[in-house]
């Protein structure tokens, strides 16, 4: 339960995960920058680990550039985007040819899924942010082709 009394929402991790590459952070980067571990991150940000701590979103929230409270609510522009994406990286699945999509696979569709829902392809940055999109779907198909 948070200081003010809430429970803090097991979407805490998704809320990480959307912040933490709108920053483009690596999970390293944000042990160096927090002091909490990658590994711990990373299950978070996989569901695989409930709620953080109060202390750990202290630590957390400032470096994602929110609040405490800012970082256990999610918009629902970010909701829509982690279903979607929580939908590529929970679930097991093939994709043509029958390839069994591993880890690093769904890491990379996800990724590109985000940058997709996050691109202006219809204003001033359309050209950057088509050229960024391809880019994503190349490491895809490169990582789906080994």
């Amino acid at each position: 339960m948070a200081k003010d009394g809430r429970e803090i929402p097991d979407s805490v991790g998704a809320r990480i995960r959307y912040l933490r590459k709108q920053l483009n952070l690596s999970l390293k980067d944000l042990e160096r920058m927090t002091g909490v571990s990658p590994s711990y991150i990373n299950r978070l940000e996989n569901n695989s680990r409930k709620a953080p701590s109060v202390p750990i979103i202290y630590k957390l929230a400032p470096v994602l550039g929110v609040s405490p409270q800012e970082l256990m609510e999610m918009n629902e522009e970010e909701q829509r985007e982690k279903d979607l994406i929580e939908l590529v990286l929970t679930h097991h699945y093939t994709l043509h040819n029958d390839v069994q999509v591993n880890q690093a696979m769904k890491d990379s569709l996800a990724e590109m899924l985000q940058t997709v829902l996050s691109s202006d392809l219809d204003g001033k940055n359309k050209v950057r942010d088509s050229i960024v999109i391809i880019e994503k779907v190349r490491e895809f198909l490169r990582l789906i082709r080994q």
